[in-house]
């Protein structure tokens, strides 16, 4: 029987997975019920640290439990559409690692869903909107501080070779640099901003896992314009050689960001004598990094829709992302079809 003001909670796929399954079992209002991998190593791992929760190789085992409320999807991506499509139907809320999907009939029949199921709820984990530096530069953004925003360039830079070349994603001929590690630098300008991008263009290449069982491109770099003439640079890096990082620059009239693994600084005048202030705010905000799933637990618990990333802002990043591909297979500029 459930318990009163408890959701109740299954885990598929613990890799990033795993962080999440711990959040479920820490908060006040979550059940954890079960724990799903195909892996069972990593199973009888986690299990030992989180004994409540039951164990499954099946995801279906969880998807099917009448008993569960909420899904958290972290499979391998080509399985996640499949598995929110039967979380949905199943009537569970949905918590889905990006990409949700990897293609726009995909998109549409994942809305279609949500629009035939009113009483049910999907988020994404857009983990960098829960970093301490990055809030503070959409409090100078929104309190006009910076003045009028006119380009940003967001470069994501991965540095997980060997992610790309064993494993799923060497395996599979749909893994995608752009759904993979662009989305977050996508989603970051856009939630900054609070614009979307009108169109994008937009190039790949695959040069660092040249003669590796990776045949997907592993970098990719897009150029999006929005309505008032703003522009942004995004590139994604999965093979580069440099330590995890995500450099963001901000440039508006009256100051600019500027976010390196160098340092963190403000520019506040043109003046070459003058000295930068610097940024100590936190980053990464590795302590932070569930906080969107612990955003859209209290808003389920809560009933209401204050989570901290909107189902229609997951489209919408997800329909730039399907742009972007398009810009990189035909060579040209792509309007964004929003749905």
């Amino acid at each position: 029987m459930k318990k009163k003001n408890k959701l109740r909670a299954g885990v598929i796929g613990l890799g990033v997975g795993a962080h999440q399954a711990r959040s479920l079992s820490l908060h006040s209002n979550t059940e954890l019920v079960w724990l799903c991998d195909l892996n069972k190593d990593k199973l009888l791992n986690l299990k030992r640290e989180l004994p409540e929760a039951k164990i499954t190789q099946n995801p279906d085992d969880v998807l099917q439990d009448s008993d569960i409320d909420l899904v958290c999807i972290a499979s391998y991506d080509q399985f996640h559409f499949e598995q929110v499509i039967m979380a949905l139907n199943n009537g569970k809320h949905v918590y889905v690692e990006k990409p949700i999907c990897l293609s726009k009939i995909e998109t549409k029949d994942i809305r279609k869903k949500l629009i035939e199921y009113p009483q049910l709820r999907l988020s994404s984990n857009m983990v960098l909107r829960t970093c301490p530096l990055f809030k503070k530069v959409k409090e100078n953004i929104n309190s006009n501080m910076m003045g009028e925003i006119y380009y940003l360039e967001a470069d994501y830079l991965w540095g997980r070779k060997e992610k790309l070349i064993s494993g799923w994603r060497a395996d599979s001929d749909l893994y995608s640099i752009i759904h993979g590690a662009a989305v977050h630098m996508i989603d970051l300008t856009m939630w900054l901003t609070k614009k979307k991008p009108l169109r994008v263009q937009a190039i790949g290449s695959g040069i660092a896992t040249a003669d590796t069982k990776q045949k997907n491109n592993d970098f990719a770099l897009l150029l999006l314009e929005f309505e008032n003439q703003m522009s942004v640079k995004i590139s994604a890096h999965g093979g580069c050689v440099h330590p995890h990082f995500h450099s963001l620059k901000v440039f508006g009239t009256n100051s600019s960001f500027i976010h390196e693994s160098t340092g963190t600084v403000w520019v506040e005048s043109n003046d070459p004598n003058q000295k930068f202030k610097v940024e100590k705010e936190e980053y990464p905000a590795k302590t932070k990094r569930e906080g969107a799933l612990i955003s859209f637990l209290d808003s389920l618990i809560n009933f209401d829709k204050s989570a901290m990333v909107s189902e229609v802002e997951v489209f919408d990043t997800v329909s730039v992302c399907l742009a972007a591909e398009q810009a990189v297979k035909t060579g040209k500029i792509v309007d964004i079809d929003y749905l």
